[in-house]
């Protein structure tokens, strides 16, 4: 063997190849992720000095802790035939020292919401306690350090605690059954998270009531990422030092504003979601309640979903609601894609982007569609292309009913753009949104229409930009065969020549 194969982070290196986190860059489906830890139980057998690194690799994600009990020896428990697994005698050292040898290397816990499995498997609870009253602490997996949980059986909600270790990071409850799973058991659990996890950098308490929620935050100094729902009105104190993100979901916009009352959270991305309608009146008023609570200094990213679909003028965006955010010059992403911005005009949407010159991604309206005509014209996308030159992600609603080629663009050209949503933007003359648009966005690649939300003859619109998509691609290949990166009223003419003939 060779002598590299010898040193344990060269084999850990290698083996995490056959990593089964799930993650973006590790995305197993079932029949790789079985290949996978057939692979990872071959090496373990190889030799001995594969045995402990490739078992870390093999044990340190499993769905649920039932393959963890059948490790143990086959006469300590027995399986009825309905999934379940129950004692069949007392629990003694030695079995505890085989659970302890596997349940070491695990580091997390990720069920599978597609198939509504349960954290616990099908383990009975007996069987739970019997193991817990020989471990040291009282804790099934000891280095555990993610858990992702939808799914709990009733009986188990008290054993959760056995879960939640000092060295836990990652906490995300997403209950799929929510009357089910808050009840006073786990609740109290949860309640209590300072204690038992005082390191928790991420929690994610889907659907936890407000007041578990607030006890659940309490003496978490080091929460990087936080996640709740607020339903009742009753406000609460949450207080942090600078968050990487928070992200509130509740019934309305209205209702969270009134509950930051005692709340001290700068975050730099927040993200906010609201499912029933407000005006835009409303909404302008809760962000200025937020202000100094969760809208702070050093926020970079702004997200806002669940705007009204009423086509109602009350409920469309103007200058007056973007108030509140245009004192954030740091800001790199904004997203308000669901509300309506017909009557942002030119100077308008030149103001709000002045405000943000560090804008990377700015998507305004593009998934609502509206009877109202958009005041903003070709000159607004071109004003916040000049304002913005590290916009790479870019969505507005704008008329591109009249767009004159020749008196369009200004010499602006952004390169990092390759996707624009436009959004319900009405359209007649392709060729010269075409020709426009080409001039200023030379690497665009492909042109989006809001979502089905609606009729508003969408179809016709959509049919309309994928010409104008696909003459783009044309005469950006024109244009870079040609050379004319300068001659913009040349251009236009061997643009427009060469459309004709393809």
């Amino acid at each position: 063997m060779h002598p590299c194969l010898l040193i344990p982070e060269v084999l850990q290196q290698i083996f995490s190849n056959f990593d089964l986190s799930g993650t973006e860059q590790n995305c197993f489906t079932r029949p790789d992720r079985r290949v996978a830890r057939h692979s990872l139980a071959a090496l373990c057998r190889v030799c001995r000095s594969f045995k402990d690194v490739a078992l870390d690799v093999l044990w340190v994600e499993l769905l649920n802790l039932q393959p963890l009990f059948t490790r143990l020896p086959q006469d300590l428990w027995h399986a009825p035939g309905d999934g379940t697994l129950v004692l069949r005698r007392p629990v003694t050292m030695r079995d505890w020292s085989v659970f302890e040898r596997y349940a070491s290397r695990v580091r997390v816990l990720r069920d599978d919401p597609e198939f509504q499995t349960d954290i616990f498997g099908g383990i009975d609870a007996n069987f739970i306690h019997a193991i817990v009253i020989l471990a040291p602490k009282a804790l099934l997996v000891p280095n555990i350090r993610e858990i992702y949980c939808g799914e709990c059986r009733y009986d188990l909600h008290s054993c959760m605690r056995y879960l939640l270790g000092p060295d836990l990071v990652h906490l995300n409850l997403r209950p799929l059954a929510i009357n089910k799973f808050w009840s006073d058991d786990m609740s109290s659990v949860i309640s209590c998270l300072g204690r038992h996890s005082p390191r928790l950098k991420v929690v994610h308490l889907g659907h936890a009531p407000d007041q578990v929620g607030e006890l659940a935050l309490c003496g978490l100094s080091h929460l990087q990422e936080i996640s709740l729902l607020l339903g009742s009105p009753r406000t609460f104190q949450v207080r942090t030092s600078t968050l990487a993100t928070l992200s509130i979901r509740s019934p309305t916009l209205t209702l969270f504003g009134n509950l930051v009352q005692h709340w001290v959270v700068p975050c730099r991305r927040l993200d906010l979601f609201y499912f029933f309608p407000e005006t835009a009146l409303a909404v302008e008023r809760a962000l200025r309640e937020l202000d100094n609570r969760v809208l702070c200094d050093g926020l970079e990213e702004f997200r806002c979903d669940g705007a009204a679909r009423d086509d109602s003028i009350a409920y469309a965006l103007s200058l007056h609601t973007f108030t509140p955010l245009m004192r954030f010059s740091s800001l790199k992403i904004v997203e308000l894609p669901q509300f309506c911005t017909s009557l942002l005009d030119d100077d308008a949407i030149g103001s709000i982007a002045k405000s943000w010159p560090l804008l990377e991604h700015l998507e305004l309206g593009t998934n609502h569609s509206s009877k109202n005509q958009p005041r903003m014209t070709f000159q607004g996308l071109v004003t916040v292309l000049s304002s913005c030159p590290s916009l790479r992600v870019l969505g507005l609603v704008f008329d591109a009913t009249k767009v004159d080629p020749e008196k369009s663009g200004a010499g602006v050209c952004n390169t990092n753009i390759t996707t624009l949503g436009v959004g319900f933007s009405p359209i007649e003359q392709t060729p010269e949104v075409a020709i426009a648009l080409s001039a200023i966005l030379p690497c665009l690649t492909e042109i989006k229409v809001e979502k089905r939300y609606t009729g508003l003859n969408r179809e016709a619109r959509a049919a309309k930009w994928r010409e104008v998509s696909k003459s783009v691609g044309v005469y950006n290949l024109v244009r870079q065969r040609e050379g004319l990166h300068h001659d913009f009223s040349t251009w236009c003419h061997t643009a427009e020549t060469k459309r004709r003939v393809c």
